[in-house]
């Protein structure tokens, strides 16, 4: 009888570790607890209105889901997906048109919108964005938990979130490999608000974006973001990245700032605060941007146009306009591959003609995103006929011969970010 009661609480002891178990593979996704939000399913569809939430959401690969966005979502690869109207007023007809159940908002959303989605049945979570980089990784876990469920959503944010920060460091390690070791430039980041010239202080995220170019942050001890010009004056940053005119502008005509060497050389490049702010690709692409306008050599082994050429070309039509008395608009960035957010891997991948695959689907993805797949029900991971006449009408607006077969070089186009759009 002993043996008997023995075995009867061994088998409830495994029907209940099993029963955890299998509640650790999905069972348990849903509900999802978020703050004082909770989601009751996975969303179908989601209108995304805070660009940088977006970039995260593309990031994780969920754009897929994105039915939606405001018009401040302006990355180049999510154009394709219908505007809503504005990030803090969109037009509640259009997002309940658009079949959407969940709505990214940023903190700037009207109450009054708010409570018409609410009240149409659509929930609306609120994303803040990250000051630093521990909350980018509890931003990059909560969207993942709230798209993808508690287990399996959490563990494709943190990855994610991994993954961004070992191509960060693989870009750096990249551009630095042909630098003396005793070599250390110094940089800073400055902006223009609430006419007041302000700098990028350490603990921040963009502090942390600085830190993967290999120079030394000139405010790495510095609290206060308004400029102490005397600490400047100091430090004379052998680079420095500006957010737009007006933080030129400030800085030129600032009678110890402007004599800076970064500045009488050229040394500065723009960087937007959307670029220094955004923490999916938009990163990768901006501190590509950076790495490139440091470090010549990685440029020209990394890009057919090189960011520093045209970064140089922007400092002497800065300097030019400034003698003229003008402020310069121009600004060009190098077209860069999109692989890794799509995450797909390019090297010697070829697709053909009824093959079925994850890596159709992703190519799908990507011609939907470019505009020539024009129905999302047409990302299946099969090769049929609307897929052989989308790639190839890709590579009649590239400059490709028309095959209708993906083969690597048509992929490899289709992938940067200078890829052509359908008309």
């Amino acid at each position: 009888m002993k043996n008997k009661i023995i075995s009867l609480m061994l088998a409830v002891l495994t029907l209940f570790s099993c029963g955890a178990l299998l509640s650790g593979c999905g069972n348990d996704e849903y509900p999802v607890e978020v703050a004082n939000i909770v989601i009751e399913k996975e969303p179908e569809n989601i209108v995304v209105l805070d660009a940088s939430t977006a970039d995260i959401i593309s990031y994780m690969g969920y754009d897929v889901k994105m039915v939606g966005r405001s018009d401040e979502v302006n990355q180049e690869w999510m154009s394709v997906v219908p505007s809503v109207g504005s990030a803090n007023k969109p037009d509640v007809k259009k997002i309940e048109d658009s079949g959407a159940d969940l709505v990214f908002a940023g903190v700037d959303l009207d109450d009054s919108i708010k409570t018409q989605l609410q009240e149409a049945g659509i929930q609306v979570v609120t994303i803040s964005q990250a000051e630093t980089a521990k909350e980018v990784e509890v931003n990059y876990v909560t969207v993942g938990k709230i798209i993808g469920g508690n287990v399996s959503g959490s563990n494709e944010g943190s990855n994610a979130y991994n993954n961004l920060i070992n191509q960060l460091d693989t870009l750096k390690t990249s551009a630095m490999a042909g630098v003396s070791a005793d070599t250390l430039y110094t940089t800073c980041y400055l902006y223009y608000e609430d006419n007041t010239l302000k700098l990028m202080t350490s603990g921040t995220y963009g502090d942390m974006l600085l830190g993967y170019t290999g120079a030394v942050n000139a405010a790495v001890n510095i609290e206060e973001t308004k400029v102490d010009v005397s600490i400047l004056k100091v430090a004379n940053p052998n680079f420095i990245f500006y957010a737009d005119d007006a933080t030129l502008n400030a800085i030129k005509s600032d009678s110890t700032l402007k004599n800076l060497s970064a500045v009488k050389s050229n040394k500065t490049c723009m960087i937007t605060r959307d670029e220094m702010n955004r923490q999916g690709q938009t990163a990768l692409n901006t501190l590509d941007k950076m790495l490139s306008f440091i470090y010549p050599e990685y440029s020209e082994k990394n890009h057919t146009s090189t960011a520093a050429t045209q970064a140089a070309t922007q400092g002497a039509t800065d300097a030019t306009s400034a003698a003229n008395g003008q402020s310069s608009q121009t600004e060009t960035t190098a077209a860069t591959s999109l692989d890794s957010q799509y995450k797909i891997n390019l090297d010697k991948l070829s697709l053909e003609y009824k093959q079925e695959n994850d890596n159709v689907k992703i190519m799908q993805q990507r011609l939907y995103d470019l505009g020539y797949v024009t129905d999302k029900e047409n990302i299946t991971g099969y090769y049929g006929d609307v897929t052989k006449e989308a790639v190839s009408q890709f590579q009649k607006a590239n400059g490709i011969k028309e095959t209708g077969t993906a083969d690597n070089a048509t992929l490899k186009k289709m992938f940067m970010s200078d890829a052509e759009k359908a008309e």
